[in-house]
């Protein structure tokens, strides 16, 4: 009973893969390992949910039962710092089966083959900028019955754009925040219709023909705006317009203007700024209110870089599932 979890892994995954060597369900392991003197209470079932969460007796007991020190189990399992409100009470051996709380994906098929066992990938948090492995060229997707991911081959612009995200979390503390609100300012643009422009269009052509599927499938797909998320998460969190902003040197509107032109050039559209402008005098009352970049401008001038935008929906961190390529 001595395999280690993988780096990030979910605690339902690792409790997959210890019970399926000695034929018991997930459930029925975790039960045993948890038994003690104390009662043992497990809410919800692993066909409910792929994540399982302990409360503190119940991780004490696990890490004895495994022979791992605790601090070594938290330092590998993510879920295990996080204890729902309702398994908190410390007088009882509590579990709970739920789904994952954060973005998971499949760990990359090469690089864990063997700890994988069929119909039992290992699930792992990929955090930041752990969307693609580097070392086997893939984009991981979320599929929790078989490896999953498309191969970046014929896709150099995304292996460059996650070298320089990798860069830009090295060198800025809120890199991560960049990025989440860099991937709203682009998704907002794709829903104003960007859809049929020539880039996205050509890559989402290449990343469809890497998995077997139509380019239609591959169009919601978060991989296919990474290259300008990044870009513009490298703008935003650069000193220049930060300084720029909070100095109040120049007019919002000339501002945006500039910043939304130095934006196009970086992604290659060099209309950019002619579109954005063209767009907020079709809608001048809400244009403030629903343009993620606008929101940034006017936060940053406060000195306040807002780090997400509530109003845009999420690019898809999966494709749906077809004949020829497994998704997530």
């Amino acid at each position: 009973m001595r395999p280690v979890p993988v780096a990030g892994e979910l605690t339902g995954s690792w409790l997959r893969r210890l019970a399926a060597p000695y034929g018991l369900g997930p459930q029925d392991l975790l039960r045993g390992l948890l038994r003690g003197p104390h009662h043992v209470q497990v809410t919800g079932s692993p066909a409910a949910g792929l994540e399982v969460f302990l409360n503190g007796p119940a991780q004490g007991a696990l890490a004895r039962s495994v022979g791992l020190p605790p601090d070594r189990l938290a330092a590998l399992l993510p879920s295990l710092a996080d204890i729902p409100a309702r398994l908190a009470d410390a007088t009882l051996v509590r579990a709970g089966w739920h789904a994952p709380r954060d973005r998971w994906v499949g760990a990359c098929h090469a690089c864990t083959g063997r700890l994988r066992r069929p119909g039992q990938p290992v699930l792992v948090y990929p955090g930041p900028a752990g969307q693609i492995c580097r070392r086997h060229r893939r984009w991981l997707l979320a599929h929790s019955g078989a490896p999953a991911g498309i191969g970046l081959e014929t896709l150099p612009d995304i292996l460059a754009a996650h070298r320089q995200h990798l860069a830009l979390m090295r060198r800025h503390p809120d890199a991560e925040q960049a990025v989440a609100f860099a991937a709203a300012v682009v998704w907002s643009w794709q829903l104003q219709g960007w859809q049929a422009e020539t880039i996205w269009k050509d890559r989402a052509r290449r990343a469809a023909a890497a998995v077997g599927c139509a380019p239609a499938v591959v169009e919601p797909h978060a991989l296919l705006a990474y290259p300008e998320t990044v870009t513009v998460a490298r703008v935003l969190a650069g000193p220049h317009w930060q300084q720029r902003l909070r100095a109040r040197s120049s007019l919002p509107g000339a501002t945006a203007d500039a910043l939304a032109q130095e934006i196009g050039h970086r992604i290659g559209r060099p209309w950019l700024a002619d579109w954005l402008r063209a767009r907020a005098q079709i809608r001048p009352p809400t244009a403030a209110h629903t343009d993620p970049l606008r929101q940034w401008i006017g936060a940053a001038a406060q000195g306040r870089p807002p780090t997400g935008c509530g109003r845009c929906p999420r690019p898809s961190p999966g494709l749906p599932t077809t004949a020829a390529a497994p998704g997530g």
